[in-house]
C-alpha cells in the first residue's frame, strides 16, 4: 500500500477511538424491590436498602453507596439480599467512577441466577462501556458481542464492536463489521461517513485484503475526494498486466482533468510524448503552463528550452492545416483518421467538435485500437461537459492492457462529480 494513503488514514484513525457510550446508566438501571412475594426481607435490611435505592434514582450515587453499607453490614444475608445489594451497588459504583468495582459487580450480577433474562442486556451494556472506555479493547469486543447475543439492540453499541475489534488488532473481524455497516448505509441510500470509510479501509489494510482496501478507497474517492486517493487509484490503474505504453498520455490527461496539472517531474515527459504522438498543441500547453506558473529548473529547464521552439512550430502548423486535415479524415475509408483528428481537436480545446469526430470515426469502423478510441471519446465528452455520455462510453470499455482500468477510474471520477454536486447529508456517526 502507498505511504500517502496510510498517513492520511492514520491521522484520522488516531482520533477515532476516543468515543464513549452516552447514557444515564444509573437513572435507567432496573429497579430492585426490597421485597417480593417469595423473597421477603427483614425491615432492618429494607429500610437502608430502600433509602439507598431512592438516592440512586435521584442521582445521589455516592450517598446511595454510603447508605447501602448499612444493609451490607447486616449478618446472615440471604442470596436474594446479596442480589439486591448488587443491583444498586454496581450502577452506583459506575456513576461514581469506580469502574473496577462496577465491572466486578456487574459481572457478579450476570453470573447470579436471580437476574431476570430480560435484564442481561442492560448489564452487558454496562460492562461493554466500562471495558471500552478503559481501553480494554479485546474484552470490550467480547462484551459487546455478548450484549448483541443477549438481544441488545442499541445501534451505537453495535457500531462500536468493529471499532473495538480494530483497536484489538482483530482486523478480519473489524473489516467484516465495518463493511456490513457501510453496505447497510449504501443500501439505505445513505452516504457512509468519512470516518467509517477510513476505519474500513484501515482494517482491510491491516488484514492485507487488497480487494477490500481498494473498494473502500474507491468509496472515499467518490464521496470524499482528495488528491491522495486519486493518485493511488490512478497508480493502481497503471499496474495492471500488460499496461500499454501508448496509454501513458491518457494517464497524463486524466491527471490534468482531476488535479489541474501533472506532477512537476512528469511535465517534460508529457510534452515530449504528446509532441511525438502528433499532438504538439497539447505539448505546447504543458510547456506554456510550466513556464508561466511553475518554472522548470535544472536539466528540465534545459530540455524544455530545447523542445519549445520545435513544439511551437509544429503546433502552429497543425492549426494552419486543421481544415485540410479534417477534410482528409472525413474522406478516409476507415475511421482511424477521424478518431485521431477528433482527439487532436480535443487537445486543442475544441472538445465538442473532437467528440463528434471521434464518434463518427468509431461508427465508420476499421478502428485499429477500438477500446482506446472509446477511451478517447469518453475523454473528449468529459472535456466537452457531456458527463452522462462520457459515463456510458467508459462503461462500455472492457479492454485489457490498461484501457479498462483507466475507464474504471474515469467512471469513479464522474461518480464523484455527481456525488459532490448532490452532496447528500452523510449518515449520522454512530459514535463520537
Amino acid at each position: 500500500m502507498r505511504a500517502t494513503s496510510r498517513a492520511v488514514l492514520a491521522l484520522t484513525l488516531a482520533a477515532g477511538l476516543n468515543g464513549t457510550i452516552p447514557a444515564a446508566f444509573a437513572a435507567s438501571a432496573p429497579e430492585a424491590a426490597a421485597s417480593q412475594p417469595d423473597n421477603a426481607v427483614p425491615a432492618a435490611f429494607a429500610t437502608p436498602f430502600n433509602a439507598a435505592q431512592e438516592m440512586l434514582k435521584s442521582g445521589n450515587a455516592a450517598g446511595a453507596l454510603a447508605k447501602l453499607k448499612e444493609a451490607e453490614a447486616l449478618p446472615d444475608q440471604t442470596p436474594y439480599e446479596k442480589y439486591l445489594i448488587l443491583r444498586v451497588k454496581a450502577p452506583g459504583e459506575y456513576s461514581t467512577g469506580d469502574n473496577a468495582g462496577a465491572h466486578r459487580d456487574f459481572e457478579a450480577l450476570l453470573a447470579n441466577p436471580l437476574l431476570p433474562a430480560e435484564d442481561r442486556a442492560i448489564m452487558l451494556k454496562f460492562v461493554a462501556e466500562i471495558l471500552y472506555t478503559g481501553e480494554q479493547y479485546p474484552q470490550a469486543a467480547a462484551a459487546i458481542q455478548r450484549y448483541l447475543d443477549a438481544g441488545g439492540k442499541d445501534p451505537q453499541l453495535k457500531s462500536l464492536l468493529p471499532q473495538a475489534q480494530y483497536a484489538a488488532k482483530d482486523y478480519a473481524a473489524a473489516a467484516k463489521g465495518f463493511r456490513a455497516e457501510v453496505d447497510a448505509q449504501v443500501a439505505a441510500g445513505q452516504v457512509p461517513t468519512d470516518k467509517l470509510l477510513r476505519f474500513m479501509v484501515s482494517a482491510y489494510l491491516g488484514e492485507k485484503d487488497d480487494a477490500g482496501y481498494v473498494h473502500g478507497l474507491e468509496l472515499l474517492a467518490v464521496h470524499y475526494p482528495k488528491p491522495d486517493y486519486w493518485r493511488e487509484l490512478i497508480g493502481r490503474a497503471r499496474e495492471v498486466d500488460n499496461f500499454s505504453d501508448r496509454l501513458t498520455l491518457d494517464v497524463y490527461r486524466m491527471k490534468v482533468q482531476i488535479f489541474g496539472h501533472v506532477d512537476d517531474r512528469e511535465r517534460i515527459n508529457y510534452a515530449a510524448l504528446a509532441a511525438r504522438a502528433g499532438y504538439p498543441g497539447e505539448a505546447k500547453k504543458v510547456l506554456d503552463d510550466a513556464f508561466a506558473n511553475r518554472p522548470f529548473t535544472g536539466t528540465d529547464l534545459a530540455d524544455a528550452t530545447k523542445l519549445r521552439p520545435e513544439i511551437n512550430k509544429s503546433a502552429a502548423n497543425d492549426l494552419a492545416q486543421a481544415a485540410v486535415n479534417e477534410k482528409g479524415a472525413l474522406a478516409a475509408k476507415d475511421g482511424n483518421p477521424l478518431v485521431a483528428q477528433g482527439l487532436l481537436d480535443t487537445t486543442q480545446d475544441n472538445a465538442a467538435k473532437g467528440a463528434d469526430l471521434i464518434a463518427q470515426g468509431i461508427a465508420r469502423g476499421g478502428i485499429r485500437q477500438p477500446e482506446e478510441a472509446k477511451l478517447h471519446l469518453g475523454y473528449a465528452q468529459v472535456r466537452a461537459g457531456r458527463d452522462a455520455d462520457a459515463m456510458k462510453t467508459f462503461q462500455s470499455i472492457a479492454g485489457a492492457g490498461g484501457t479498462g482500468s483507466l475507464a474504471h477510474v474515469w467512471i469513479m471520477y464522474l461518480q464523484s462529480k455527481t456525488a459532490v454536486a448532490a452532496a447528500p447529508a452523510p449518515a449520522a456517526a454512530a459514535s463520537k
